[in-house]
């Protein structure tokens, strides 16, 4: 068995994939979320365009720190722009990636734009930085609980998720907003959701630090991720 998780883990180590990254300090997409872009930088559009031709994930990472800060000015024509080194950005290796829609391309050629995230990925290798980066990725998936994880077995799994929604709906602050939060999370809906796509639908309900929601966004299991919330909100760690 141990030797057919590692096969498992080869083909996944395989299976590397090009990413146009958006790095953008403060932002951390979880899987399954849509996040939606105001474009206004010339090589973010071209990144755009390019992606969406080639059917090519864009994906957006909260980002460490500045590497280098842009050096030009409003006389730069769009040729030097895309030609030359802009204000870049170190993004964390592991993010959030999708295929990206244009909703909106306005008059002045800004672009109004949605990215429906499917998955997390890890970088590889970064392939390209100009006019925008590419990076080699390869997928973040769940470790296998059968051999990572002998904490938690199905059945406590799903006791924490109905603490969980009940603690969601004890959290409301009047009699309107439970009605509301009580309506949502004991919806068909939000019952058919599995482990996995619940341990990340539940972080829409709250309000994290960026750096935290990278802590989440690299979590294994989709037990650990439901028991840092209830451990969070037990502490009062919420904004």
């Amino acid at each position: 068995m141990l030797d057919q998780y590692r096969r498992h883990i080869d083909t996944i180590v395989m299976n590397e994939l090009e990413i146009s990254l958006f790095p953008i300090p403060g932002s951390v997409a979880l899987p399954h979320s849509i996040v939606p872009l105001h474009i206004f930088e010339p090589r973010y559009r071209k990144m755009i365009k390019d992606s969406i031709e080639n059917n090519r994930r864009i994906g957006v990472a909260h980002t460490v720190r500045v590497i280098s800060s842009p050096k030009m000015n409003q006389n730069t024509s769009l040729e030097e722009q895309l030609s030359s080194n802009q204000e870049t950005y170190e993004a964390y290796p592991v993010f959030s990636a999708g295929l990206a829609e244009i909703l909106e391309t306005l008059p002045d050629g800004r672009l109004i734009v949605q990215i429906k995230m499917d998955s997390r990925y890890q970088i590889v290798e970064e392939i390209q930085q100009i006019p925008y980066k590419i990076v080699c990725s390869i997928p973040y998936l769940d470790e296998d609980p059968g051999f990572t994880d002998q904490t938690f077995s199905h059945h406590s799994i799903e006791k924490m998720r109905r603490h969980l929604d009940q603690l969601f709906i004890d959290l409301a602050i009047d009699s309107v907003q439970k009605e509301v939060m009580e309506k949502y999370v004991t919806s068909e809906e939000w019952a058919r959701l599995d482990l996995e796509d619940y341990s990340f639908a539940i972080y829409s309900l709250v309000i994290f630090p960026p750096d935290v929601l990278q802590k989440v966004l690299e979590l294994r299991s989709s037990a650990a991720r439901i028991s840092f919330l209830i451990d969070a909100i037990s502490e009062n760690f919420l904004q």
